[in-house]
């Protein structure tokens, strides 16, 4: 998959992650409420999606898409750990999985996941990692001694 190929999949991330970003922006004064670092956690998701959004329109670079991937995973973690064993102070919501918003968000968090898998595990990202591991490895390896 060439930068060329990527423009449906930079699409579709970065919509999952302003999917993301909105139903944390209606979700935040509840969270402020229920735990404060809850809400701000909210907030960090918020922001972090957005900035990744505009980021991935922009650029196809692996960071960004590893960033991306990542970010949607963490949160999809934290509503599964909020709904399996809670978090600190956080527990009213153990075992509620029917909430609209949350649903929707999972629905957007998986979604961009799976689009930077399948794009990271495309033949050139691994090319292009692969060598600037090794131009790292080249710079960090000593002068040969005369």
């Amino acid at each position: 998959m060439t930068e060329n190929d990527t423009g449906a999949a930079r699409t579709i991330a970065g919509i999952g992650l302003l999917g993301i970003a909105l139903t944390h922006i209606l979700e935040a004064p509840d969270a402020f409420a229920d735990a404060g670092y809850i809400g701000g956690l909210f907030v960090a998701s918020v922001v972090g999606s957005v900035v990744l959004s505009a980021v991935l329109t922009s650029t196809d670079d692996t960071r960004a898409w590893t960033a991306a991937g990542g970010l949607a995973a963490l949160v999809l973690l934290g509503y599964i750990l909020s709904r399996t064993t809670g978090l600190p102070g956080f527990t009213d919501y153990v075992g509620v999985w029917d909430e609209p918003l949350g649903l929707a968000s999972m629905v957007a968090e998986g979604l961009v996941v799976c689009v930077t898998a399948g794009v990271l595990a495309t033949g050139p990202y691994l090319k292009r990692s692969r060598e600037r591991s090794a131009r790292g490895a080249e710079m960090r390896r000593p002068a040969a001694q005369s």
